[in-house]
């Protein structure tokens, strides 16, 4: 069954992630969007609906099932701002590409960034999303149609990019996860209420990031990154840490650039699951990739693009099990 969606930077979400764009730009405003179509695949019994159309089925026969959706949406990314006449500094707004598509809850970024050619560059970004993305509310209910709730995101992002003139790039970030109704286990009877409270999904998720850029030649570039994440949620059985490996791959040619990224994650659970009488232990892994196409039909201003990823979350309890996988063409400009 194939549905429609409306995805903002779902295209950006296979580019090495961690670096900034090269400088600010000359004085002035300025910016850059992406439009086209995606299409692809998503499966989650947590995921409900996004503006309003279903990401997986109303109705849970069991706990031991796993529901997915096709999807066709369409896919838009934005970033406008102003550079100071000093050259060095620049105020935006735009869509966040630092997301997980797992998530698939896009949001977005307002930004202040300064250049700095001894200090490096820095970017402080406050981050927001609202509306996009519904969750079920008591996601294990098999008694009857389950409702939606809606989840919503805030928090901040540092990026400091080519320290002290260097090859590192370090980002910290933090996000709320809010819930509007958390029902997590209400439907089942011989849950207590301490064992309810185990299931919550409201908390804060908390990343640092370490990488380095090789610029193996004027082509060709790797970025390795390591990150930590703590998901410190309010329900220590959906609490979890751990660490992710990310290896992006760039390169400039003269008809197309092209970039790759893969990672791959391991996260321990705090606490059992009462449900499943298990932890959340879980393995995470992605592999995107997106290419472009600079003057492709003799378009001047117009650059053709297109990208894939596809990424799996692979938990000790099957029910928390995820996969994703999207691919889009577009069309960027930049001005």
């Amino acid at each position: 069954m194939k549905r429609t969606a409306i995805a903002i930077a779902m295209s950006a979400v296979t580019m090495p992630a961690l670096a900034l764009s090269p400088s600010v730009g000359e004085p002035g405003f300025s910016g850059q969007i992406n439009l086209g179509l995606g299409a692809g695949n998503v499966e989650s019994n947590f995921l409900a609906e996004t503006i309003g159309i279903d990401l997986s089925d109303k109705t849970l026969d069991s706990l031991n099932s796993n529901d997915d959706e096709d999807i066709t949406m369409p896919v838009a990314g934005f970033d406008l701002g102003w550079t100071f006449s000093g050259g060095n500094m620049r105020v935006s707004i735009g869509a966040d590409d630092r997301g997980e598509a797992l998530d698939f809850d896009p949001a977005t970024k307002l930004a202040f960034r300064y250049d700095n050619d001894r200090f490096g560059n820095v970017e402080l970004a406050g981050l927001g999303s609202r509306g996009f993305t519904d969750v079920w509310a008591d996601p294990y209910d098999t008694t009857k149609d389950r409702s939606n709730s809606e989840i919503t995101s805030s928090g901040g992002r540092l990026t400091w990019d080519k320290i002290f003139s260097s090859n590192f790039e370090v980002m910290i970030e933090t996000r709320e996860i809010d819930l509007d109704d958390e029902d997590s286990g209400n439907s089942i009877a011989r849950l207590t209420a301490a064992d309810r409270k185990l299931l919550e999904r409201e908390g804060d998720v908390n990343r640092i990031s370490l990488g380095y850029v090789f610029e193996l030649n004027d082509r060709h570039s790797l970025r390795p990154a390591i990150t930590y994440v703590d998901h410190d949620l309010d329900g220590d059985a959906m609490s979890r840490d751990g660490v992710v490996g990310k290896l992006g791959y760039g390169y400039r040619g003269d008809s197309f650039n092209l970039n790759v990224v893969g990672k791959y994650g391991q996260f321990d659970g705090d606490k059992t699951n009462p449900i499943f009488d298990d932890v959340n232990d879980i393995d995470t892994y992605s592999l995107g990739a997106s290419v472009q196409f600079p003057g492709l039909f003799g378009l001047d201003k117009w650059v053709p693009n297109a990208s894939a990823i596809y990424a799996e979350s692979d938990s000790d309890i099957d029910f928390n099990d995820a996969q994703v996988w999207i691919v889009s063409f577009a069309m960027f400009r930049k001005f």
